[in-house]
């Protein structure tokens, strides 16, 4: 053998074992991703959140924490919450913060971006819950506690289609964000999360250019999406999509739209696909926000808990009901019993990437040995 075809075949040795382990880093994001929606999403209500931390027993009390802005933060916020924006949430000394032994909560203003934070967290190990629309649904707060879904403004009447959509067409896998679970939360959350109201969907739609239109991908439940969707959207089952053969039905190079009836499942779906490196976006507020015949199911002026919270604002009200406030938690900088590696997260346990190449450099130093003799 030539020392030509010698350094060829090494060169391919390690170009193909490289491969290999950007597969299995895609592999792990995408069976992390699998392993939990197959599960359902995990949400939880303000009501079940108040009855779990007044109910005497601090053990099963949540790890809390308000991704929304400080300045919102301190004019009012759940006791014993803690303040971290979701851009900081997944960097390595945020993460390794987080409890992994007791229940995470997370809120925010709709509840959108604590669903997608939720999803991202469950995929790393964490036993987290997104509490459903947000901090108006614990209390309102003068100048804190906006609306989630005005519909005066935010739905709109825009045609809808009983035609039912086949995804057919197949496609090659994306590309994740990072090699880890963990690598692909903090690429992507770094920049913020991807949301898009209604009325710049159906700009686009309409607009005569068919080439930057979205795929739409509606989660919600067959006889619902039968009822009425998006025309041309798609229907796919959040709990089945993230397996091989249905995530090859989904585009990579087209931007991705998720719907579902109020943007809090659809946000989920949307940080995990973008944690794989699709281009999705969730539809703020759902198909709520599309069309009259989609409902949205909580009005915080008359569905809002109105529970004690902690904050300037709290010395201005008196409707806080009477039940004591969990005790406050520590901010994470100050827990002792904080991790010092992150959860398991069910995929590759390590990167063999550097094993490969150990093997490529011995299979050619072995060829040119071979050679000499």
């Amino acid at each position: 053998m030539s020392k030509k075809l010698i350094a060829v075949f090494s060169i391919l040795v390690i170009l193909s074992l490289a491969l290999t382990g950007a597969g299995l880093a895609a592999e792990d994001v995408s069976m992390a991703a699998d392993a939990y929606f197959s599960g359902g999403t995990q949400n939880i209500k303000a009501a079940d959140l108040f009855d779990t931390l007044n109910d005497g027993d601090e053990s099963n009390d949540p790890y809390i924490i308000d991704l929304r802005k400080p300045e919102d933060f301190e004019m009012g916020h759940i006791p014993g919450a803690v303040n971290i924006g979701v851009k900081a949430l997944f960097t390595a000394d945020k993460l390794a913060s987080l409890p992994t032994d007791k229940p995470i909560v997370t809120y925010c203003y709709t509840g959108q971006t604590s669903s997608q934070a939720t999803s991202a967290l469950n995929m790393l190990g964490y036993q987290a819950k997104s509490m459903l629309f947000g901090f108006p649904a614990w209390a309102n707060v003068d100048g804190v506690s906006v609306p989630p879904f005005n519909a005066q403004v935010d739905q709109h009447d825009y045609k809808i289609s009983d035609e039912m959509t086949e995804a057919t067409e197949l496609y090659d896998p994306a590309t994740p964000l990072g090699e880890t679970v963990a690598a692909a939360a903090e690429g992507y959350f770094s920049n913020g999360t991807k949301n898009i109201k209604a009325s710049a969907v159906f700009d686009n739609l309409n607009d005569g250019d068919t080439t930057n239109d979205p795929f739409i991908i509606d989660v919600r439940k067959a006889e619902d999406y039968a009822a009425g969707h998006i025309p041309g959207a798609v229907n796919m089952n959040a709990k089945t999509m993230f397996a091989a053969e249905n995530l090859a039905k989904i585009p990579t190079g087209q931007p991705i739209v998720v719907t579902c009836y109020t943007g809090q499942t659809a946000s989920q779906v949307v940080s995990a696909l973008n944690m794989l490196g699709y281009d999705a976006t969730n539809l703020k507020f759902g198909f709520a926000s599309w069309s009259p015949t989609g409902k949205y199911p909580f009005d915080a002026a008359t569905a809002s808990g109105n529970y004690r919270y902690d904050g300037a604002g709290a010395m201005a009200t008196e409707a806080a009901p009477a039940a004591e406030a969990a005790p406050a938690m520590e901010a994470p900088a100050a827990q002792e019993a904080a991790p010092a590696t992150l959860p398991a997260t069910g995929g590759v346990p390590f990167d063999f990437t550097w094993v490969y190449f150990l093997l490529g450099g011995g299979l050619a130093g072995a060829g040119l040995y071979l050679r000499r003799k």
